[in-house]
């Protein structure tokens, strides 16, 4: 999203603030307008645009102490109104990723029932859309209060310290389900560090771009796991007319091992992408995005 970035051509952190989460719902807004139900990558498309517009607000949170407790529960409410129209997709693409090679009756049987429910296309929220008219009304007279270095920086160095205490706090857990959910904890404050570092891109491309790269790749990787321990809850769960028990144990195993996977490779990248005092890497960004700034001083 080249929109989601700060820009030269902006004059305050409140015209980046406003231009930017204008340009995230105008899109979704387009969309609501039309009749029809969200296909899938429509719903996936709406629910990363609010958590890019939270993850805007988080960073620029102390400067707006009247907008961003309401807000914020806004936007969650927005993405949450969603899921349920996410999760048929999500598990077909889970189950496909760890059995799709095999042949047996009892897991095609499961694959045929999660095809089944993936086809249901569900229309939005009936209330999303006028919720989304409220808030690019209200985005117009949001205003960021206090000195733009001490905004960024707080909001930086909150988000770094969050995602390395959710980031031990997963690594810590050894039972399956509360290991399962620290790790999903620890995706939601990674994915924030990820669209934060996007929006700082601009002000040194060569040093933030690898940033942002392994940043994304370390969401992707969460996101998988998250997926993977969601479809292995629903398998569990369904009724034993409703599933073959060979399905039900090849699920578990195979989710187990590639769940493990996951983390062997997410951790280490997330103990190099969270390394350094969390208010040093914070004054180091802010220091790169006022150099660039200065440009138009």
């Amino acid at each position: 999203m080249i929109s989601y970035r700060f820009d030269l051509a902006d004059t305050s952190l409140t015209e980046s603030l406003r231009r930017i989460a204008l340009a995230e719902i105008a899109p979704v807004r387009h969309r609501l307008s039309e009749s029809g139900a969200l296909d899938p990558g429509t719903v996936h498309d709406i629910r990363k645009r609010m958590k890019r517009l939270r993850a805007l607000l988080r960073l620029l949170r102390s400067g707006l102490p009247r907008i961003w407790p309401a807000e914020n529960m806004v936007l969650r409410e927005a993405a949450r109104g969603l899921s349920e129209a996410r999760d048929g997709a999500t598990r077909l693409a889970s189950f496909d990723r760890i059995a799709h090679t095999e042949a047996s009756p009892a897991l095609g049987a499961l694959r045929a029932q999660f095809v089944a429910e993936a086809a249901l296309q569900a229309g939005p929220p009936d209330d999303l859309g006028g919720v989304l008219e409220g808030l690019a009304l209200r985005i117009e007279g949001w205003q960021v209060r206090g000195a733009d270095r001490h905004v960024l920086e707080d909001g930086l160095a909150r988000t770094r310290a969050r995602t390395r205490a959710a980031m031990r706090a997963a690594r810590d857990h050894v039972g399956a389900g509360a290991r399962a959910e620290a790790l999903h904890d620890w995706r939601k404050r990674a994915k924030d560090f990820w669209y934060q570092a996007r929006l700082f891109q601009p002000a040194w491309p060569e040093a933030m771009k690898p940033i942002v790269a392994e940043a994304g790749r370390l969401g992707e990787l969460l996101g998988d796991h998250h997926d993977l321990a969601v479809l292995t809850a629903h398998v569990a769960a369904l009724p034993e007319s409703d599933i073959h028990p060979e399905a039900r144990v090849t699920i578990a195993e195979r989710s187990s091992e590639a769940m493990l996977a996951l983390e062997a490779e997410a951790f280490p990248l997330g103990a190099r992408l969270f390394a350094g005092d969390p208010e040093e890497m914070a004054s180091l960004w802010v220091k790169w995005w006022r150099l660039w700034r200065a440009q138009v001083a």
